[in-house]
């Protein structure tokens, strides 16, 4: 999965850091019904966060699907265009898509924990590839501990990961995703089912893996996207309106949809 870097084919993206990690070229995605995505072009740097806003039915969520090909799983939906990563097109033909999913991790907007020992349910992928015992151990507190959760919990690893809070779930499924060293990380409304501390605690949780991966965030909160993403995106109807530094599309936006939306005036 390995390649060069990526060269951004979106004149609206705003300057970058570092050379992206994740592109898309003139993504299209359709269902039988309706186009849900219509000629998308985003470049997405690493090591940085990103928000992705726009109103419900938007397509925000089939967005960050395609990127690790999760639009595959019994979606039923037709993809054209590239996706790029370090340069190589995820959907071309012979591309594993589990070994995508492994460079490009998801976390959704509910928990998903498996019905295991929360060691275990860190543990999962690194089962899967044989990964030795030594290793997983390792790797499971390293996990941990980078989610915030080690703290809490780093003494009681046998018990279920089912007992845990909501918030405390979510960072399990966080550590889960980190275990089998990702690039990317997608996160498709993860506070949207937390109480308020919790939401914070996976917020700042952000600032620190933003160090160490690229992260594409999904959200409602428009005041989140402006807390936590260096840049942001703007939706509407399957198409990109506007994709720029957090704090310039927040208080000039170029575009009047995307002023409109920001300042509450959509509709």
């Amino acid at each position: 999965m390995n390649g060069s870097p990526i060269a951004s084919g979106a004149p609206a993206s705003p300057p970058s850091p570092e050379p992206p990690v994740v592109a898309t070229e003139h993504l299209v995605v359709r269902s039988r019904e309706r186009v849900i995505l219509n000629d998308v072009s985003l470049a997405f740097p690493d090591r940085d966060v990103t928000a992705i806003i726009g109103p419900s039915g938007c397509g925000k969520t089939t967005f960050i699907r395609t990127l690790n090909r999760m639009t595959e799983i019994g979606s039923g939906l037709m993809v054209r265009g590239r996706v790029l990563y370090r340069g190589q097109d995820i959907y071309a033909r012979g591309v594993n898509p589990v070994i995508v999913r492994q460079r490009i991790g998801m976390v959704f907007q509910r928990p998903v924990v498996f019905p295991m020992s929360i060691f275990e349910n860190v543990a999962f992928g690194l089962r899967i590839n044989r990964v030795d015992e030594a290793t997983v151990e390792r790797t499971v507190e390293s996990c941990l501990r980078r989610a915030g959760l080690w703290t809490e919990i780093g003494d009681d690893l046998d018990r279920s990961g089912l007992t845990l809070s909501g918030g405390q779930q979510q960072r399990l499924c966080i550590a889960r995703a980190l275990a089998v060293e990702p690039r990317v990380l997608l996160m498709d409304e993860p506070t949207a089912s937390l109480d308020p501390v919790a939401a914070q605690k996976v917020e700042s949780l952000l600032f620190e893996l933003r160090q160490n991966y690229a992260v594409i965030i999904v959200t409602h909160n428009l005041q989140q996207a402006a807390r936590v993403a260096t840049r942001t995106a703007f939706l509407y109807e399957g198409r990109m309106i506007e994709f720029d530094e957090t704090k310039r599309l927040f208080e000039s936006p170029r575009e009047k949809l995307t002023e409109n939306y920001v300042t509450g005036r959509f509709g």
